[in-house]
């Protein structure tokens, strides 16, 4: 059998095999697929009407500009969990990266090896994720959780037990800083950078035959073995392509603040989960996807953005996001649960009147 055949075959299972048309259109219009748009929608309204500021142009520009990087996260986590992986060490990707970059260019490098330092020291973190996962057989969450204290630890170390470093503004290349401080007809970078990711990530699985290949390998790892697909590649390259964008998002941060913070980076970790596991509840399959996880992490952006004009502490925060994740997926679960209820009715009554 072709791999080709193979792929279309998985798409008829995933999608099951309807006993009516009816049926079809239930399952592909399901109601949980609006839970998230409709929450997106529900932030903007209440936040609208709580603070006059929050839907002018230059607080929407603003909140784009600080979700940037956070989006960018998101989506190379997005690459791993399409392949049915988690990866919790994005964060010392990003900061790996960030201190990389930040130490050339302290030492007086040109800015393109700084970049291309900062790519390269997370590349180590993508192939040593890898190794751990595909060669040596070790589960994902326990192997990426390794290297999140082993890259935290390694921070520290490295940095005299955790001293920042501070780049000089004049010292700095103009080619580096414009990564993260620069404009293009009024756009920040860091949002035209992040833009180019999540546009090229969101072509990359969502057209073509890699992709095809990646989601066939995530969802029916068993199928994709008996097709003849190396399915151990696949999954490596989805560890090191997701450490490669975060390390360029940990190059952009440098770029942007000037400077390096230890462990700055796992700030975006459990966000980056969130938004990949909201975006899902877009799919009747419940498969993640890149629109999905942009639109995860407007909800966030706007959420939090929409708290911090109200004036609230930075501590109801994080009660707000659990609590908008929570009844998310709760609310995708019972409409779910609902949705097959209904279609199971449906199914016994038509076998009921064949059968009468």
């Amino acid at each position: 059998m072709s791999t080709s055949q193979t792929l279309e075959r998985v798409n008829a299972v995933g999608q099951g095999t309807p006993t009516f048309a009816g049926r079809t259109k239930a399952s592909t219009w399901s109601p949980s697929r609006l839970i998230a748009p409709a929450a997106l929608g529900l932030i903007l309204l209440t936040f609208s009407v709580l603070s006059p500021v929050f839907l002018t142009v230059g607080n929407l520009v603003g909140i784009l500009g600080q979700v940037s990087l956070l989006a960018m996260v998101a989506v190379g986590l997005t690459v791993v969990v399409r392949a049915g992986g988690i990866d919790l060490s994005v964060g010392v990707s990003l900061d790996l990266g960030a201190l990389a970059s930040a130490w050339l260019i302290a030492d007086g490098y040109r800015a393109w090896v700084a970049v291309v330092g900062g790519l390269l020291i997370a590349l180590v973190v993508g192939v040593v994720n890898a190794l751990l996962i595909v060669a040596l057989r070790i589960p994902a969450f326990l192997a990426t959780l390794s290297i999140w204290f082993v890259g935290t630890s390694a921070q520290q170390l490295l940095t005299g037990g955790g001293a920042p470093i501070y780049l000089s503004a004049p010292r700095v290349p103009e080619g580096f800083a414009v990564l993260g401080r620069g404009y293009f007809l009024g756009v920040d970078a860091a949002v035209i950078n992040t833009a180019a990711v999540v546009l090229g990530v969101g072509l990359l699985i969502g057209i073509t035959r890699y992709g095809r290949t990646l989601t066939l390998t995530g969802e029916q790892p068993s199928a994709a073995r008996i097709s003849g697909l190396r399915t151990a590649p696949l999954l490596a390259s989805a560890y090191v392509f997701c450490a490669l964008i975060c390390g360029f998002a940990g190059v952009i941060l440098a770029a942007r603040t000037n400077g390096y913070v230890p462990a700055s980076g796992q700030a975006y970790l459990m966000d980056a989960i969130g938004a990949v596991f909201i975006g899902a509840t877009l799919s009747r399959f419940g498969r993640v996807s890149v629109p999905g996880t942009i639109v995860g992490v407007l909800i966030f952006a706007l959420l939090n953005n929409g708290m911090n004009l109200l004036g609230l502490p930075f501590f109801w925060q994080g009660l707000g996001r659990g609590i908008v994740l929570l009844a998310i997926l709760l609310l995708g679960v019972l409409l779910q649960h609902s949705n097959n209820a209904s279609a199971t009715h449906w199914t016994r009554w038509l076998r009921t009147t064949k059968s009468s």
